[in-house]
């Protein structure tokens, strides 16, 4: 299929990354050649603004991308956000009775003006230094500042299931909480899902004519593989995400990206 009628929305980690956090030459290149040939890449990730600029930048994506596990729809080239649901103000009492029922919890906040962290985990910290993150630590909850547009909570130090009993009991209306890591829980507005960023990217954007094609491995990338046209799974994928998935391509560490573009030109 020629690239000028084809749409790729790419999951970050464990999906466009490697192991040890590097795009490939060969994805890299892949994407480029993609765009160069009329086709449109973005991504979808729970990254935030901040988190993905310098990957925009070496991959030189000219589209808006999908961030905060679809809270947010940025463009870069314009420096503003397009789209935003935020969370509702009962999630600000709701952290703070999680930071006091689990004292060793890691918290962080994302809002549109930063990146808050509150007792910040060893697991966040080796995060925060490999991708050379600017974030502000607070005391206590109480002290995170503005809108919030996602919560992530990290469990290293403490027993994750106990804090998954939690969530699935007590979320409070108008939020919904997924795992999208050994030691990563998030919560976002109930409305939110990367499947509808997606959707909503394509109406936004006029796009309901391009074939959309989809590709991730985690809970995460579920409503967005099957939201898609095609859906592809990288081989190191979740069993849920290769069961909705269309292709099962080879995993992260071996130009799973590049291989799905190579699948989506003989469509």
């Amino acid at each position: 299929m020629n690239p000028n009628q084809l749409m790729l929305v790419s999951d970050m980690d464990d999906t466009l990354f490697d192991s040890r956090k590097h795009i490939s030459d060969r994805n890299r290149n892949a994407i480029w050649e993609f765009q160069k040939k009329g086709g449109l890449f973005t991504v979808a990730t729970g990254r935030s603004v901040i988190g993905l600029r310098p990957y925009q930048q070496m991959i030189n994506i000219q589209m808006p991308v999908i961030l905060y596990n679809g809270s947010c729809i940025y463009d870069y080239q314009k420096r503003q956000m397009v789209w935003v649901k935020q969370l509702p103000e009962c999630i600000k009492a709701y952290v703070k009775e999680l930071a006091l029922e689990f004292p060793n919890l890691g918290i962080q906040i994302m809002t549109e003006s930063g990146i808050y962290t509150c007792r910040p985990t060893p697991i966040y910290m080796q995060f925060v230094k490999r991708e050379s993150l600017p974030y502000t630590e607070v005391p206590e909850p109480e002290e995170f500042p503005g809108n919030w547009i996602k919560a992530e909570l990290t469990t290293d130090l403490m027993n994750p299931e106990a804090l998954d009993a939690c969530l699935e009991a007590t979320m409070p209306e108008g939020c919904r909480w997924l795992a999208t890591g050994v030691y990563s829980r998030e919560i976002v507005a109930s409305e939110v899902s990367k499947g509808s960023a997606v959707l909503r990217y394509r109406k936004l954007f006029g796009l309901s004519d391009r074939k959309l094609c989809c590709i991730g491995d985690h809970n995460n990338d579920y409503e967005m593989i099957q939201a898609a046209d095609v859906g592809f799974a990288v081989g190191n994928a979740l069993e849920c995400i290769k069961d909705k998935a269309d292709f099962i391509v080879s995993d992260n560490d071996h130009d799973a990206v590049a291989e799905a573009i190579e699948h989506m030109e003989q469509l």
